[in-house]
C-alpha cells in the first residue's frame, strides 16, 4: 500500500511507499496544520470488484412510494445520493475460464497427462518447445511394471471370466503382496475396481472432462486424444466387454483432474 500526505493549507500531497516515512515527513512539515495522511490499497485490489457510483435519476422516484427511502430498491446510496453499485467482473472471469479450458483441451489432445496418473501407470516428466519457441515441462503416462500386471489381471478377470466388482476386488486382497492397494496401506474396493474398469486412460487414450460438477458426463462431451499417444494396457475390445452394465454399482466421480473448470 501506499501513503499519500495531503495539507490543506499548501496542497503538499506526496506519496510514500511505506507509512512511516509518510509520518516523518509530515512530522518535517513547516505549515501549522499536519497533514493528512490517505492510505491507498495497492492497485490489484480492484481486480476482483469494483464500486462506482452513478446519478441518482431524480424524475424516476415515486414521490408517494421511495422518495423518503433512497434504499427502498435495494440499492446504496452515498451522501450526495448517488446509487452505489457493486460488480464483479463477470466477463472477465469467464474469459478467464474459457483460456483455461482450451489449454487443457489442447495438452489432452496433445496426449499430455493431467494431474496425478492413474493406478498402473507412472507420470514421466519430458520438456518440450512449443511454436513460439518456449521450453515447458509435460507429463507422458509410461506403464509401471509394480502395478500395470494387476490391471491387466482385473480387465482378464472382468472381460473373460464375468466376474463382479465386489469378486475382483477379494480376489485382488487375497494377494496384497502381488496386487498392491491404490491406496497405501489400503484394501481394494469394488468402487475402486470399478474406477479401472471405467477408465478408457488403459486404452491408450487421453481423456478428460468425464465429469461436469462432480456428475457424470455424457460420452460426446468427453475430450479425448488420438488412439495410443501412451502405451496400452488392454486393447478396445477387451475393454468394452469389460464395462459395467446398467444393474451393476452406480458410477463414482472419477478424478478431479478430469473435471473442467467451472465459471463463475
Amino acid at each position: 500500500m501506499t501513503t499519500r500526505l495531503y495539507c490543506r493549507e499548501c496542497g503538499w500531497h506526496p506519496e510514500f511507499r511505506g507509512k512511516r516515512a509518510a509520518l516523518r515527513a509530515a512530522a518535517r512539515h513547516q505549515c501549522t496544520g499536519t497533514p493528512v495522511p490517505e492510505t491507498r490499497p495497492p492497485w490489484w485490489s480492484h481486480l476482483w470488484t469494483n464500486l462506482w457510483t452513478r446519478q441518482s435519476d431524480t424524475s424516476a422516484v415515486d414521490t408517494e412510494a421511495g422518495a423518503d427511502d433512497p434504499t427502498s430498491n435495494s440499492e446504496l446510496v452515498d451522501a450526495r445520493g448517488n446509487h452505489i453499485q457493486w460488480a464483479a467482473p463477470a466477463a472477465h472471469h469467464a474469459e478467464t475460464t474459457r483460456r483455461a479450458r482450451q489449454a487443457m483441451v489442447e495438452l489432452v489432445r496433445a496426449g499430455y497427462q493431467i494431474g496425478p496418473p492413474p493406478y498402473g501407470y507412472r507420470a514421466l516428466r519430458i520438456r518440450v518447445t512449443d511454436p513460439s519457441g518456449h521450453s515447458k515441462l509435460r507429463a507422458v503416462l509410461v506403464p509401471d511394471w509394480q502395478t500395470a500386471a494387476a490391471v491387466k489381471q482385473i480387465f482378464i478377470w472382468r472381460a473373460d471370466h464375468g466376474l463382479t466388482f465386489a469378486v475382483i476386488a477379494a480376489r485382488l486382497n487375497s494377494d496384497p503382496s502381488q496386487y498392491a492397494a491404490p491406496v497405501p496401506n489400503g484394501r481394494w474396493t469394488p468402487k475402486a475396481v470399478r474406477r479401472i474398469v471405467t477408465n478408457v486412460k488403459y486404452t491408450g487414450r487421453q481423456v478428460w472432462a468425464r465429469t461436469i460438477a462432480g456428475r457424470p458426463a455424457p460420452i460426446e462431451q468427453w475430450v479425448t486424444s488420438a488412439p495410443k499417444v501412451h502405451e496400452p494396457l488392454v486393447d478396445e475390445r477387451t475393454f468394452h466387454r469389460a464395462q459395467p452394465g446398467p444393474t451393476e454399482l452406480p458410477p463414482s466421480a472419477t478424478d478431479p483432474a478430469d473435471s473442467p473448470p467451472s465459471a463463475a
